[in-house]
């Protein structure tokens, strides 16, 4: 994977925040959607159900971008010009598959659960539950890191 930046601060960042945008393209047709992501073992893990415009695009173009980033301020200034916003944000580009391993796609789905559940006791999930979603990885091939202010 090449990284242009810290990757330390991207993968911390990363790991931290639990919402980000997918963006893919399909036919010159763009398309961006904000959603739940677990990132581990350097890829992102995202899921959705069986049918929808996301799978479609990236059954047609497996291309893909995800962005995350944190807004800590904005530091004021008496010129316009000089306004800033403090943030952090990572840009990853990939390709984005179906995870077809039963093993893997349980993995997942168990990290997005544990993620998003926080110290609350979760259930297993149902094999129907298990069955009935899609699981998709994102394998980074590259990462951008940009952190503006403190």
């Amino acid at each position: 994977m090449e990284v242009l930046g810290n990757k330390s601060e991207a993968e911390r960042l990363l790991n931290e925040e639990n919402i980000g945008r997918l963006a893919m393209s399909s036919e010159n047709k763009p398309y961006i959607v904000p959603l739940c992501y677990v990132y581990g073992q350097g890829c992102i893990y995202i899921h959705s159900g069986k049918k929808g415009q996301k799978l479609e695009f990236i059954s047609k173009n497996e291309q893909v971008c995800f962005q995350v980033d944190r807004v800590s301020g904005i530091k004021g200034s008496s010129s316009p010009c000089k306004y800033n916003i403090n943030s952090r944000s990572v840009l990853l580009f990939g390709r984005a598959k179906e995870v077809a391993c039963s093993e893997e796609k349980l993995m997942a789905l168990n990290s997005l659960t544990k993620a998003f559940a926080g110290n609350k006791p979760v259930k297993s999930m149902a094999q129907e539950s298990i069955d009935n979603v899609t699981v998709i990885k994102i394998h980074v091939d590259r990462m951008t890191v940009r952190i503006i202010g403190s």
